[in-house]
């Protein structure tokens, strides 16, 4: 499954958006970033996005009461979603086995008695618009029993346990709603990654399990992959805690920074989301589906920012990354045929970004059409760069203030050197040395 569109009226700050992620192009692209300010409104689009992911009785298991849910409450909100369906997605629509694309829309009421359809809804609750693409959705896509139709989403909080509890073993096959809990719950906790890896080395050791170790091994192989070099995976010892190598000293998942558990979070848990949903496939990490992140750079530093994303479309090949992010190193680093989305919640607008940012440094790509900074020094040195270019393009001669202004600028300007430059243009030393002449007269 891939996520063709995305349609929100009266929800949050919109009035009305339509995001197309899909084009002639590139059908199905497999990496995609929103980019916006603060207060833009990409979370409020991947937590619309993960109601429709999730189907409409997950929806209301994730969002019971979606207060302050609407902008305008004497209206109803309106999510509208367009699915394509993969080739490893259980089920066949009709005699019309060739479609593949399925859209459905589901409505938000909030505070204010609300005319949906003509009933009447005097609490708040999200409530479908039935038809027979819902109802193969329903029986399909959304149905426990079906094989594929995989969807994750992952808030900005993405906490590991720091719990060393030992987890009794167990690998329940989850509910669909589950997928999303951290979109929705702030302190959730991610603790299928302990889960999975406790019941795998526990049906390794204890049944000598072929099966089990094999996953084991993947599922270890995947979050070596996503972790900086002189880290990796060490052990379960005989407490059940789960140790890590970093570089030469052995740290349980309790004792690792915020940066290593949110990365183990996400990665442990949605590789045992994958091995649920296809638990017949060979290669569950190379199946095909749609995870949400809500601003991946969160707790990481720059290198591993610049690294995340590859990392993350090396590991999981055929997923359809949507992700939003405040990181220039972020965008880039999710490679040239990635989709770039800049969304404005304020004016109800979405630029695709069309500049080659994969190509770009740091520097060009935040004074880019994607993130459009003006200038990148820090507003006081920004303030005085703008002075002295100010002064030293006046006419001569200047005011003593004037002067003794601009000879302290140039000294900033020369021992702090903000433009990389070795020196200062003849023309303009020149002048600066007459102005300091001037001054001693």
């Amino acid at each position: 499954m891939w996520v063709e569109e995305l349609t929100i009226e009266n929800i949050k700050c919109f009035d009305k958006l339509s995001l197309k992620f899909s084009s002639k192009a590139n059908p199905r692209p497999h990496w995609i970033t929103l980019l916006s300010e603060n207060g833009g409104g990409k979370t409020t689009l991947l937590q619309s996005l993960a109601l429709m992911l999730a189907g409409p009785e997950s929806a209301s298991q994730l969002l019971p009461r979606p207060i302050g849910w609407l902008k305008n409450e004497n209206m109803a909100g309106k999510i509208s979603v367009r699915l394509h369906k993969d080739e490893n997605d259980s089920g066949n629509f009709g005699e019309q086995k060739k479609r593949v694309s399925f859209g459905y829309t589901q409505h938000v009421s909030g505070s204010q008695p609300i005319t949906i359809r003509s009933k009447q809804h005097n609490q708040p609750g999200i409530h479908e618009s039935p038809d027979k693409a819902l109802t193969w959705l329903r029986q399909n896509a959304f149905s426990p029993h079906s094989e594929g139709w995989f969807a994750a989403g992952y808030g900005a909080f993405r906490r590991l346990t720091r719990s060393n509890q030992v987890i009794v073993p167990t690998l329940d096959t989850p509910s669909r709603y589950t997928n999303f809990l951290s979109q929705f719950n702030e302190g959730e906790e991610l603790a299928a990654f302990q889960q999975w890896m406790i019941y795998l080395d526990y049906r390794d050791a204890k049944q000598s399990d072929p099966a089990a170790k094999r996953l084991f091994e993947l599922g270890v192989a995947a979050i070596n992959g996503l972790l900086p070099a002189g880290v990796k995976y060490d052990s379960i010892d005989s407490e059940g805690r789960i140790l890590f190598d970093v570089k030469g000293v052995k740290v349980s998942t309790a004792g690792l920074s915020d940066g290593y558990r949110s990365i183990l979070g996400l990665a442990g848990d949605l590789v045992w989301r994958l091995i649920s949903a296809f638990p017949n496939s060979t290669n569950p990490l190379g199946e095909k589906g749609v995870v949400l992140i809500d601003e991946l750079d969160i707790h990481l530093h720059p290198l591993w920012q610049r690294n995340i994303a590859e990392l993350l479309r090396r590991q999981f090949p055929n997923i359809q990354f949507i992700v939003t992010t405040h990181s220039p190193m972020v965008a880039a680093g999710a490679g040239a045929d990635a989709l770039t989305l800049k969304v404005s919640g304020e004016a109800e607008a979405v630029l695709p970004i069309t500049q080659n940012l994969y190509s770009m440094d740091v520097d060009k790509i935040l004074r880019s059409e994607a993130f459009g900074l003006i200038s990148t020094f820090s507003p006081q040195t920004e303030k005085k760069l703008n002075r002295f270019s100010e002064l030293q393009s006046r006419p001569v001669p200047l005011k003593k203030n004037e002067a003794e202004e601009l000879t302290q600028l140039s000294l900033f300007v020369s021992e702090t050197n903000p433009f990389g430059i070795e020196a200062f243009s003849p023309d303009i030393e020149k002048r600066i040395n007459k102005i300091a002449k001037d001054l001693t007269k």
